[in-house]
C-alpha cells in the first residue's frame, strides 16, 4: 500500500512540474513594424505576454516595451514609443494593427490600436496597465474620430455612461440608436461604427 501511495506521489508531482513547465513556455507572434527613426520594415516575432495564457494576444505584449527576436534568434528590447506602425498575427490569424497615437490623436499616448478605419469615423483603443506590472492587467480607453466634424470622443467601453455618450452622437439615426441599447461588445460597436460609415 505504501508503494502505491509512493507511486501516486511521484506521478502527482510530475504533472504538476509538467503542467508548471507547460505555463511557462514562450510563445511567439509574428510581427511587423516601423521604427520612428527608420523607413525599414521589420518583420520578426515578437514574444507575447499573456494574462492568462500565452496563446491568446495580450496589449501586455507590448506595453512600455516588447520583446522580439533579432535575426540570429536572440532576444532584443524595442520600445513601444519607438513604433510608428506595427502589425501583430496571433496564433488564430487574426492580424491587429497599431499605429503611433501622434498621427491619429496629435498627441503623444504610446501606440493605439486600430479597431475601425473608415471615411467617416475611425476607432481607437489605447491600452495601459491598470494594475501593478507583474499581472499583465490592462484596461481600455476608446477613441472615436469623427472625421467630417474633426472632433475625438474618449470613452470606456464597459463603463456606465457610455451607451448616453454614443446616443448623444448619434441621435440623428434611429436604426443606430436602437443598436446602441445592445451594446456590450466590441464587436457590437464595431457593427454600429460598420453601419454609421455607410449611410
Amino acid at each position: 500500500m505504501k508503494k502505491i501511495g509512493l507511486l501516486l506521489s511521484a506521478f502527482y508531482c510530475s504533472l504538476l512540474f509538467a503542467q508548471k513547465e507547460e505555463l511557462y513556455n514562450e510563445v511567439y507572434f509574428p510581427i511587423k513594424y516601423v521604427l520612428k527613426n527608420s523607413p525599414d520594415t521589420i518583420k520578426t516575432k515578437v514574444l507575447n505576454t499573456g494574462f492568462y495564457t500565452n496563446e491568446e494576444f495580450s496589449p501586455a505584449t507590448y506595453i512600455k516595451r516588447m520583446t522580439i527576436l533579432d535575426p540570429s534568434g536572440k532576444k532584443m528590447k524595442v520600445y513601444e514609443n519607438d513604433i510608428q506602425y506595427m502589425e501583430i498575427t496571433d496564433l488564430k490569424k487574426v492580424k491587429r494593427k497599431f499605429i503611433d497615437g501622434k498621427t491619429a490623436l496629435s498627441k503623444d499616448v504610446g501606440l493605439l490600436q486600430v479597431m475601425f478605419s473608415g471615411k467617416k469615423v475611425s476607432w481607437y483603443k489605447k491600452s495601459i496597465y491598470s494594475g501593478p506590472i507583474y499581472t499583465y492587467k490592462t484596461n481600455d480607453t476608446e477613441y472615436l474620430m469623427f472625421h467630417k466634424e474633426k472632433n475625438i470622443t474618449e470613452l470606456h467601453l464597459k463603463m456606465p455612461g457610455t451607451v448616453a455618450i454614443l446616443k448623444e452622437k448619434f441621435y440623428g439615426y434611429p436604426d443606430i440608436l436602437s443598436l446602441l441599447d445592445t451594446l456590450f461588445e466590441e464587436k457590437d460597436l464595431l457593427k454600429i461604427l460598420q453601419l454609421y460609415d455607410r449611410k
